[in-house]
């Protein structure tokens, strides 16, 4: 019995799931570890107004990079295809073309900004404009480092991801003190982000030299209209995915004043744990289940395994916020009428809790080519605008529209999971199709 016990306990360690997800989760709590020690000094050196602003301008920077951030789905998910089947010339060509089309994006992107920016400035109640053009261009940099991110988690190189991402991190945490310390104000936190975001991206080049090798392709095609035809409905899945974390904290900086909305940026950045914290396992679960779909291998397996890798650590952290409110606030914001936020951490820590199982849903439905997941997405997310709009007297308000919202989104998920499958989820998986 010792010893089959072991031999198990063996086999979950090395399983590529668990393997490829510690590496990542090393580096991300490094990154994580590095980002908040920023986030500490910003919120303790700046004024509730100014870290309000940041906060909120941050969202934005979340929102605005989702293009990046779902067509770098759409990226691993064909490069993992690739990958699989030793299609070199075809990857090459594939980096070729989207490094074309992001450096397109990051231009037109930086244009909009400027061009939006005093709307932005006026809707967000923010005092300089500067703010707004600066992170047009923080997103614009970030397009072009999530494209050899992208990349590099397609070709499953998650030691190098970890790397990158504790380095890229610690890049912004010294960028930003210094300048904070320079009494640069809101400028120090998005400067850092575009300094971290530069330098990633030119080291990331590093370990994909091969592709930018010049050799002649010859007779490759590369399936654009299946990218087309994937590409389309995973963006809108993941911008309205997003949606859940970001809208609240713009909307709140809308229609609070500046200090309760700085308050709530704060709540928002500790709830934010459990999602930085389970955030690995469905970014390695998504190129290995395209491996195994594609290779026509069993993958319910390996999602319920996900699943339960998530919710554990969720639970573990909402029931120490509940338990621990103002310990939890003192470590990460410094006490002080922070403390506000006390009675609000753990319900929030619930919410972040069932996103955190929804990123999971989602991207194993996008993985398996299964688009149509956009539709419950989206229905749920601007419902949870629009009740926002309605409902926002209180924290417990918003708060409590998110956790509603995400909740029957969940449940729907589950039952389009049990819908497509059944009792053949323990079996082989069905066809490659959309």
């Amino acid at each position: 019995m010792k010893n089959k016990f072991f031999e198990t306990a063996k086999k979950l360690i090395h399983h590529e799931l668990i393997s490829g997800s510690f590496y990542v989760f090393v580096g991300g709590m490094f990154a994580n570890v590095f980002a908040f020690l920023l986030n500490l000094v910003l919120a303790r050196k700046l004024s509730y107004a100014d870290y309000g602003s940041f906060a909120s301008l941050s969202a934005i920077i979340t929102l605005a990079a989702i293009l990046a951030g779902s067509v770098n789905t759409i990226i691993v998910r064909f490069v993992a295809e690739y990958f699989s089947k030793h299609e070199d010339d075809k990857l090459k060509l594939f980096y070729e073309k989207t490094f074309k089309i992001f450096i397109v994006l990051s231009i037109l992107i930086s244009l909009l900004f400027i061009i939006l920016s005093p709307l932005i400035k006026n809707y967000l109640n923010i005092d300089n404009i500067w703010y707004v053009v600066l992170v047009g261009v923080g997103i614009s940099a970030f397009y072009l480092q999530s494209l050899n991110s992208a990349f590099l988690q397609g070709l499953m190189k998650f030691k190098l991801i970890s790397l990158l991402n504790a380095v890229g991190s610690f890049i912004k945490l010294l960028v930003g003190v210094v300048l904070v310390l320079f009494g640069l104000k809101v400028f120090s936190g998005l400067l850092a982000i575009l300094v971290m975001s530069l330098g990633v991206f030119i080291v990331g080049l590093i370990p994909l030299r091969f592709l930018l090798a010049k050799r002649k392709v010859q007779n490759v095609h590369v399936p654009i209209r299946e990218i087309f035809k994937y590409s389309l409905p995973s963006f809108f899945t993941i911008l309205f995915l997003t949606f859940f974390t970001s809208a609240d904290v713009i909307l709140v900086k809308h229609f609070f004043n500046a200090h309760d909305a700085g308050f709530y940026a704060g709540l928002s950045l500790i709830g934010k744990v459990i999602f930085y914290f389970t955030g690995p396992i469905p970014l390695v679960m998504f190129p290995l289940l395209v491996k195994r779909y594609h290779n026509g291998e069993n993958f319910h397996g390996l999602f319920y395994l996900a699943l339960l890798l998530v919710l554990l650590p969720s639970l573990a952290i909402a029931g120490f916020y509940f338990l621990f409110p103002k310990f939890v606030v003192d470590l990460f914001l410094g006490g002080r009428d922070y403390l506000f936020i006390t009675p609000y951490l753990g319900i929030f820590g619930i919410y972040l809790s069932i996103f955190s199982m929804l990123n999971v849903c989602v991207s194993f439905f996008l993985s398996i080519n299964k688009t149509k997941v956009i539709f419950p997405v989206a229905t749920a997310a601007i419902f949870q605008v629009i009740l926002i709009y309605i409902f926002h007297n209180s924290f417990y308000q918003v708060i409590g529209v998110s956790i509603s919202a995400s909740s029957v989104l969940l449940v729907g998920l589950i039952f389009y999971y049990l819908k497509l499958f059944g009792k053949r989820a323990s079996r082989q998986p069905l066809p490659a199709t959309s």
